[in-house]
């Protein structure tokens, strides 16, 4: 392809002639090209990688793969290297320890469905982190084109998720040995997130905290009131939030990450979603489901969409989740009752006005270099101009306050 960018880091190169060599593939000549766009990613570099050699028999032989690392480029503004490390790590873990879990305890109880992409090899050398994955391009998942879902997408994603926390639900009752180890903590929102803020980022919070006042400013007074309750306590909202023991008994391993880019769509003739894959498992946490559902809700949805479906996904989740759990031989009305779910939802809302503060200004750009996602100057003339930003924000955290979640 034309557009394709080439990445030259001879770190990569090193990193596949090693692997090439491990499976004893002869004259091994490599290609690689970032494989994402401006703004998919701002933790990782992903890249499309093509390797092409003679395999053991004599065989011409092409790998298709994906290499996520580390970047280059200067991040720290946004987090920490040791942050990053800690996220690679995490989907290191989520890989090499949850998923063979899950597949052990359930294989006799009608298995997992694969809805994450194979993870190959590792180089887990700190700050240069390598994971090998499989490319799901070939199977024809992509990314969705537009980052705020509409009821297709959002109701597949939904039910999706209900599929993967029954796994947890399943293990919890079948392996309670097992299960204690997909306890893992928090390694986002905690102490040491609140030890290491700088000036620069605490800066970066006003703004953003006082942008989403900007947008409830013509609005009736008690939004921003609300708002401002939140926020006085924000941080201790957010480590509330993600508590995996206030949850219990219900918790479960969570995606962590689930908007828009951690998604991968097939699509029929027609253009309708109907398969899906998660990646980016870095954030993946032990907590309630409900935060996986209210970040795509509040975060990757208009007002719209949450007033004319909301209802109606959360049953279809619910309704999936019970499905697999009954697969199993369980009574999901003990495992996660519906109206545990609907109080988990208001309990733990507060997620939702913490992620949304933070990442609706991204979800809402087109293809925004890390750089200038969180230019003060970019972020406060989109404020005033950029009517689908604007909207969304005040649709947010208006649905936020009238559902009593802040």
């Amino acid at each position: 392809m034309a557009d394709e960018k080439i990445v030259s880091d001879e770190r990569l190169y090193d990193y596949l002639r090693t692997y090439a060599k491990s499976i004893k593939l002869l004259a091994p000549k490599f290609h690689i090209t970032e494989g994402t766009n401006k703004g998919d990613n701002y933790v990782s570099l992903v890249c499309r990688v093509t390797i092409e050699g003679i395999a053991e028999d004599g065989e011409d032989k092409k790998i298709q793969l994906i290499l996520k690392t580390t970047r280059t480029l200067d991040t720290s503004e946004i987090l920490s290297s040791s942050n990053v490390t800690n996220m690679f790590q995490r989907e290191m873990f989520f890989y090499k320890e949850v998923l063979p879990i899950f597949k052990e305890t359930l294989k006799d109880r009608g298995g997992i469905i694969d809805r994450f992409p194979i993870l190959y090899n590792v180089s887990d050398e700190s700050g240069k982190e390598i994971l090998m994955l499989e490319n799901l391009a070939p199977q024809g998942f992509v990314m969705a084109k537009s980052k705020i879902l509409d009821y297709p997408h959002l109701s597949l994603a939904l039910r999706c998720l209900g599929e993967f926390h029954a796994y947890s639900f399943i293990t919890r009752v079948t392996n309670p040995t097992n299960f204690e180890k997909l306890k893992m903590k928090e390694h986002l929102f905690n102490k040491r997130l609140v030890d290491n803020i700088d000036d620069k980022e605490k800066d970066l919070s006003k703004m953003l905290i006082e942008l989403v006042f900007k947008a409830l400013a013509n609005e009736d007074k008690h939004y921003s009131e609300r708002y401002q309750r939140f926020v006085e306590n924000m941080m201790q909202n957010m480590f509330d939030a993600v508590d995996g023991k206030a949850a219990e008994p219900y918790t479960v391993v969570n995606h962590g990450d689930s908007w828009t880019n951690n998604m991968l769509f097939k699509y029929d003739e027609e253009n309708i979603p109907y398969d899906l894959r998660f990646i980016d498992l870095q954030l993946c946490r032990y907590a309630s489901p409900v935060l996986d559902l209210l970040y795509i809700l509040f975060c990757c949805c208009t007002q719209e969409t949450r007033n004319e479906y909301f209802d109606q996904v959360i049953y279809e989740y619910h309704e999936t989740l019970s499905r697999y759990i009954e697969r199993a031989g369980y009574d999901p009305n003990i495992l996660f009752p519906y109206e545990v779910l609907s109080k988990h939802l208001t309990k733990f809302g507060k997620y939702a006005a913490g992620m949304a503060t933070y990442t609706i200004h991204i979800f809402t750009s087109n293809d925004v270099e890390i750089k200038n996602a969180y230019d003060s100057d970019i972020l406060r003339e989109r404020i005033e101009n950029d009517s689908f930003y604007r909207s969304m924000l005040i649709g947010t955290f208006k649905d936020l306050v009238d559902r009593n979640y802040i």
